[in-house]
């Protein structure tokens, strides 16, 4: 059902625009905003569950020589945090609605459709032999795990991803972006730079805050 509703938003947007690779922009565009407001929400939800983290390695660290102490102030951070699977379900929800956008552009491209926003790729629906697009795409990927490791926002104390972890990502996901066709490159590479700028804006906004109280 959605599939067939995301394409007919596609062959709409692709009415008024005449562009079926902008189309697929607008769209993806569109889907990352709406969920604007629950990432905003998923990423207080982290931080909360870091910042009871740190709590729980204090106590543990404070107590160490005091088991009943330590497990008394345990069992008091525990009831009275508020964290739970909840700051799971915007990530959750935009799974499905995502996998059904995928197949929806896949459904829709035609052969022969080109776009201007491409002009060195034949068909959206062969791979990007210049590699200009996947090799982009990975770039903004990649962004949103290196901010915690930019010194601006160090202040932030920002979760890092380990090392290993973000080596790993990254060469799962050169496998996957070189194979695909230049339509699904493209809505890959427009949903990670949207991911990459809103969370840039989101950390800019909270450095800001963060010095706001400070001063």
């Amino acid at each position: 059902m959605l599939i067939q509703i995301f394409q007919s938003l596609i062959e709409l947007l692709y009415h008024y625009t005449g562009d079926y690779g902008i189309a697929i922009v607008l769209i993806t565009v569109i889907i990352r905003t709406i969920f604007i407001p629950f990432n905003i929400k998923q990423r207080k939800q982290i931080k909360k569950q870091q910042e009871f983290s740190e709590k729980i390695e204090n106590i543990k660290h404070k107590y160490r020589r005091n088991n009943k102490k330590r497990n008394d102030e345990l069992q008091k951070i525990y009831q009275e945090s508020g964290t739970g699977v909840m700051g799971c379900l915007p990530t959750l929800l935009q799974i499905p609605l995502m996998w059904c956008l995928y197949h929806a552009i896949r459904q829709t491209m035609v052969v022969g459709t080109a776009t201007k926003l491409l002009p060195w790729v034949s068909s959206l629906l062969v791979k990007d032999q210049m590699l200009i697009l996947p090799i982009a795409t990975l770039v903004v990927q990649l962004l949103p795990q290196i901010y915690p490791y930019i010194r601006f926002f160090k202040q932030l104390n920002l979760q890092k991803a380990p090392f290993p972890m973000i080596i790993t990502m990254f060469l799962a996901n050169s496998f996957f972006v070189f194979a695909i066709p230049s339509g699904i490159g493209l809505y890959y590479f427009i949903s990670g730079l949207f991911i990459a700028v809103e969370q840039l804006v989101g950390n800019l906004f909270a450095l800001h805050h963060a010095r706001v109280q400070v001063a």
